[in-house]
C-alpha cells in the first residue's frame, strides 16, 4: 500500500503558494540563522469534533515562524506585524473561496489561526515571529 504524503507535506505546500511568501525559504522544524520561515507541528488531541455514528473530524495544529529583519523602529515592527495579519487575512480568504490544502486521502475543511502573530523572541538584528494555526479535515 502507498504512503500517502505526509500532511506537513500538504501545508507547506500550500504555505508555498502563498504572494506574501513568494521566494522565500520554507523549512519543517527548522528555522535557520537567515530571514526564512518554518513550519513547526503543534502537539495536540488529534480528535477536532466527535460525531455519534463514530466518526470525527480532525485537526492538525501547527506553527509558522519566520525570522524577519529586526532593529526595534516602530516601521519595522509595523512591517513585521502587518505581514502576520495579512497571513492570517489570506487564509481567511481562502477558506471562504474553499481553497485549501490538498491532502491525500483527507478532505480538508478549514485553516484556522488560534494564535495571532507575534514577536517571540529577538536576536541581534533579527526578530522571530510566529502564528499558531490548525487545519481541520475529515
Amino acid at each position: 500500500m502507498p504512503i500517502s504524503k505526509p500532511i506537513i507535506e500538504s501545508i507547506r505546500d500550500y504555505l508555498l503558494t502563498c504572494p506574501l511568501v513568494d521566494g522565500q525559504k520554507i523549512n519543517v522544524d527548522y528555522l535557520g540563522d537567515g530571514m526564512e520561515y518554518s513550519i513547526d507541528p503543534v502537539g495536540a488531541d488529534p480528535i477536532y469534533k466527535k460525531y455519534v455514528d463514530g466518526g470525527c473530524q480532525k485537526q492538525f495544529q501547527f506553527a509558522i515562524n519566520s525570522k524577519n529583519a529586526y532593529d526595534g523602529d516602530a516601521r519595522t515592527g509595523i512591517a513585521n506585524s502587518g505581514l502576520y495579519q495579512s497571513l492570517e487575512e489570506w487564509f481567511e480568504t481562502n477558506n471562504r473561496s474553499d481553497v485549501l490544502p490538498a491532502l491525500d486521502g483527507y478532505t480538508p475543511i478549514q485553516v484556522e489561526v488560534l494564535q495571532s502573530g507575534y514577536l517571540f523572541s529577538t536576536e541581534a538584528d533579527l526578530g522571530r515571529y510566529q502564528i499558531i494555526c490548525r487545519l481541520i479535515y475529515e
